[in-house]
């Protein structure tokens, strides 16, 4: 019964760190604005990682923002989970071919929840959010236990 609280009291209360690196950090400020207003759904931004529930990544990563990427990841507490959005961050985007990006990031740290677009609207943005709490409410297990990363591969 403790348990189940501390369930329910961490996915109302999720507090995310917003590592914005392209043009889809703009559709999460417009969730932060009044006419999305996500606070009323219990989210919060935090500018440490080691007081963060998630990861925001938005948008472009190169191979050379990896390794910064990675020891946010890192610094965050366990159990942390990571929420992914647009085409650059599942695949590269337009930039697919480049030999200065990081194609695929869920390849280096599991998506746990995935909102497709170029960029993505707020309404979706907003349902993938909404995904990401009903995660930390039944307390399944994050991605990064089920998939196996890369992670060890970056040298920092």
């Amino acid at each position: 019964m403790v348990l189940k609280f501390f369930d329910w009291s961490r996915a109302n209360s999720p507090w995310g760190v917003h590592f914005c690196s392209g043009c889809c950090s703009l559709e999460v400020l417009a969730l932060m604005g009044p006419r999305f207003d996500w606070e009323r759904y219990g989210f919060m931004m935090t500018p440490s990682p080691r007081q963060a529930d998630f990861i925001i990544v938005t948008g472009l990563v190169s191979r050379k923002v990896l390794p910064v990427l990675l020891r946010v990841y890192q610094q965050m507490p366990e159990p942390r989970y990571v929420f992914g959005m647009g085409a650059c961050a599942g695949g590269g985007g337009p930039y697919w071919d480049s030999d200065f990006v990081a194609v695929d990031v869920s390849q280096y740290i599991p998506f746990d929840v995935f909102v497709a677009g170029c960029p993505p609207n707020p309404e979706a943005t907003l349902e993938g959010f909404l995904r990401l709490k009903e995660i930390i409410m039944r307390d399944r297990e994050n991605a990064a236990k089920r998939h196996p990363n890369r992670m060890e591969e970056i040298e920092y």
